[in-house]
């Protein structure tokens, strides 16, 4: 969606001085955004007297700084990899706010998440025997949920339960709880996520009402009290004009239903878990460019100084959009004529684009290309095809701009190696 009023009002009049600063391209950051849009989901829910938490999702934007600002508002943070452990407690998460849900896992991960002594989400029942040293006393268990109906269970991102790497299936569940109880664990969470990119908010009742559901099978089945539901990810955000926001609150109030029925048949409730990324920071981020060529093929495109290596959403989904505002030489937004172009990178692949398509006012050379909506995804998921280097990023605040990303260099991509070498002979 276009950015907020208040993020545009405060940005494009100090757009060059930026530029005049630090150059193009560059992602830039609204701390103000990203507080506001935390404040509304933990309220949602705590308004409701809801037990709850949100472990910001790591990958989404891996960067300190931002990491600072949302672990100020309270939350956790849920990492995959050893780089996002690192990350979470270089911010001084405790354990209690780390959640660690990698897939494949090594034994390496393992060892370091032991080592923070966070919560430990297990993507498979081979993990059990696995962990390293003591068995933990609290451990979660992500699940897939095969065939059972959960909302979007066909998602274009995550696609179809069945087919997918993550999770233990819902029918050994109960089997991966007892075996966790033998080995010692006291505590227990139960965790899962099937969509990615949602706007429709009864999808995720729908997996809160499995994930409960679970919960009471394998307190039938165990005498297991699950401490916590974790029902993921995956809320959307409207990249579209046309599309609607997700009805956080219409969540919030099915949730707190779903957990008072729970609680009056069962005399216990979970807490309730999300680690919302995208959601949290995606609509507070654009990326900004310099048109550098206008150029004729069979269709119009405008060249930009960078585009997958900064945004990859584009080229690797077919279904993703990122809205786009045309400013001219002196900032101002432009207006007038219209013609459908497609936003193209320096990249040798057909799919270096930021839009395909789309209809943007007649673009000039020396004007700027906002893409709206790069807080999340954006640079954490660039690379360096070609020896294109990815952005800087900055961050504003009420009072400055701060860089929080240098630009990457060509001295950055040759320090590759260290010429360890041996002998063969």
């Amino acid at each position: 969606m276009p950015m907020s009023e208040s993020f545009q009002d405060r940005l494009f009049p100090n757009l060059p001085r930026i530029v005049e600063h630090f150059g193009t391209p560059f992602h830039i950051y609204d701390e103000k955004g990203i507080r506001k849009t935390l404040q509304s989901l933990i309220g949602a829910f705590c308004s409701r007297r809801i037990d709850f938490k949100e472990f910001y999702a790591v990958k989404a934007l891996p960067k300190l700084d931002i990491m600072h600002i949302i672990k100020s508002e309270d939350c956790g943070f849920d990492c995959s990899s050893i780089p996002e452990l690192r990350l979470a407690y270089d911010v001084q998460a405790t354990p209690d706010d780390i959640m660690f849900t990698s897939n494949n896992t090594s034994q390496e991960e393992f060892k370091e998440a032991m080592t923070v002594r966070c919560i430990l989400n297990l993507d498979d029942e081979i993990f059990i025997d696995k962990i390293p040293g003591n068995f933990p006393e609290l451990v979660s268990f992500r699940l897939n949920p095969g065939n059972r109906k959960t909302g979007d269970e066909v998602n274009s991102i995550i696609g179809n339960p069945v087919d997918s790497k993550y999770g233990v299936p819902i029918e050994n569940i109960v089997r991966a709880y007892g075996r966790a109880k033998g080995k010692g664990a006291t505590s227990f969470g139960l965790h899962t996520m099937v969509c990615s990119n949602d706007l429709d908010y009864t999808h995720l009742v729908s997996t809160l009402s499995l994930l409960l559901e679970v919960s009471a099978l394998i307190y039938r089945e165990l005498g297991i009290r699950i401490q916590f539901v974790n029902v993921g990810g995956g809320v959307g955000i409207p990249y579209r004009l046309e599309d609607k926001s997700f009805n956080m609150e219409g969540f919030a109030e099915a949730a707190k239903i779903l957990l008072l029925r729970f609680e009056a048949f069962h005399r216990f409730v979970p807490k309730l878990y999300m680690e919302s990324g995208r959601y949290v920071t995606g609509p507070h981020g654009v990326l900004v460019n310099r048109v550098i060529n206008v150029y004729e093929k069979y269709k119009s495109f405008v060249g930009v100084e960078v585009a997958m290596p900064a945004l990859m959403r584009v080229g690797m989904y077919s279904s993703a959009y990122h809205h786009c505002t045309v400013l001219d030489k002196n900032f101002i937004p432009k207006d007038g004529p219209t013609r459908i172009v497609t936003i193209a990178g320096s990249i040798c692949e057909n799919c270096d684009v930021l839009a395909r398509d789309i209809l943007l006012p007649v673009v000039e050379e020396g004007d700027y290309i906002i893409t709206h909506d790069t807080g999340a995804h954006g640079s954490a998921m660039g690379f360096n095809y070609n020896g294109r280097t990815r952005p800087q990023e900055l961050l504003l605040n009420d009072h400055s701009v701060l860089r929080i990303g240098v630009a990457e260099t060509y001295e950055d991509l040759e320090r590759h190696g260290d010429y360890k070498e041996i002998s063969l002979s």
